[in-house]
């Protein structure tokens, strides 16, 4: 919490007259309070947008697979967020971490973090990143079951942000954590 306590300090310091034209108009008006909620909004989006990931060795990647039961009327969403993988590339193979679940990829060819495939060790998937985007085939001719598994979904960042606040909103006092999401995820 000190941070959001140093993030108060800075607004209250904000003098007006130091502040370009644009951004005079709207700190000039507010009090304390509106500077910190407009900061807090726009550290909000920036953090749902861009994944502040300082070890460059990792990809991160957000799914989301479709709702078993369905129903439209409801008002919840299609799809559910699933937990955050993260891929790392050492050396010839890969390893993948599921909170504290951790597995190793040996069938793989890597050019760098961003390029890479590897193949499930009973064939039934390639799964990889092209120029960072993450992706995933399965084998269908080998295993024709695998075609009425539900699909999963790759999204951004901020699509699985949004999601997991869409998720939060049908939850009642939940709907509090989506304040925190872009901070936590």
């Amino acid at each position: 919490m000190s941070t959001v306590f140093l993030v108060a300090e800075k607004c209250a310091k904000i003098k007006t007259g130091s502040l370009p034209d644009s951004l005079r108009v709207v700190f000039g008006k507010m009090g304390i309070m509106g500077k910190f909620v407009l900061l807090f909004v726009m550290a909000w989006f920036f953090l749902a947008f861009f994944d502040l990931n300082f070890d460059r060795g990792v990809l991160r990647v957000y799914t989301a697979s479709e709702a078993i039961e369905y129903d439209p009327d409801e008002g919840k969403p299609r799809l559910i967020p699933r937990a955050v993988i993260e891929y790392r590339v050492q050396d010839e193979r890969v390893v993948s971490q599921v909170g504290d679940f951790v597995n190793k990829y040996e069938n793989c060819t890597v050019f760098d973090r961003d390029n890479w495939t590897c193949t499930y060790s009973d064939d039934s998937a390639t799964f990889g990143a092209r120029q960072g985007e993450y992706f995933s085939r399965s084998n269908l001719e080998k295993f024709p079951h695998l075609a009425n598994l539900r699909d999963e979904e790759t999204l951004s960042r901020f699509g699985y942000i949004i999601l997991q606040c869409r998720w939060d909103a049908t939850g009642g006092i939940n709907a509090i954590m989506c304040l925190i999401r872009p901070f936590t995820t």
